[in-house]
């Protein structure tokens, strides 16, 4: 997970995980037999960062995948936690994400809270989620779930989608890619 500013902190958690103490080296060589010594690995350490916006200023985290940016988080702040290699999680408060498709298509979506996972790049937006595609669908739900391993989104809890056309699907769960073409809505809205 990439982070700029102000959140250039989190930047930190990987330079700090990393380090681990220097010993000194002996000056004298190992004798021709003498089996080589194993150096010391590298230990995780915990790290705990919070980073807030103010002044026109956004926490801002890039994801990608292969290169590629699969989403943008922009919050007010945020909580990030590092317990190991690739095993950081954040909440964040106001999230604004822009997802991005394989063939570039966004889908731009808002939520009181969110919960990101660098490890399987997932994301879980809460409290009520609405979103919006660059092909003019709009999506309602109470929680939206972007899968980073598959690229597709599950939506549960009063699911409203509507097409440009007109089309309106209701339910209870929606599962679809970025694009919110193929979609399935399931379940009795409640």
């Amino acid at each position: 997970m990439r982070s700029t500013k102000p959140a250039a902190a989190f930047g930190l958690i990987l330079a700090l995980a990393a380090c681990t103490p220097n010993k000194p080296e002996t000056a004298a060589s190992p004798a021709p037999t003498a089996r080589p010594v194993p150096s010391a690995s590298a230990t995780q350490v915990p790290l705990h960062i919070e980073t807030h916006g103010g002044n026109g200023q956004y926490v801002t985290i890039v994801e990608t995948n292969h290169g590629r940016k699969v989403y943008t988080i922009r919050a007010l702040s945020g909580t990030m936690q590092r317990t190991g290699t690739n095993e950081a999680t954040g909440d964040l408060e106001q999230p604004h994400i822009t997802f991005v498709d394989r063939g570039g298509t966004t889908t731009i979506a808002d939520a009181p809270k969110a919960h990101v996972a660098e490890r399987d790049k997932t994301v879980v937006m809460t409290g009520g989620v609405h979103a919006v595609t660059s092909g003019g669908s709009v999506l309602r739900c109470d929680t939206l779930t972007y899968f980073g391993n598959t690229e597709r989104f599950h939506g549960e809890g009063n699911v409203n989608l509507t097409a440009p056309n007109g089309l309106e699907l209701n339910g209870r769960y929606l599962d679809g890619d970025v694009k919110l073409q193929d979609v399935n809505v399931t379940g009795n809205p409640r």
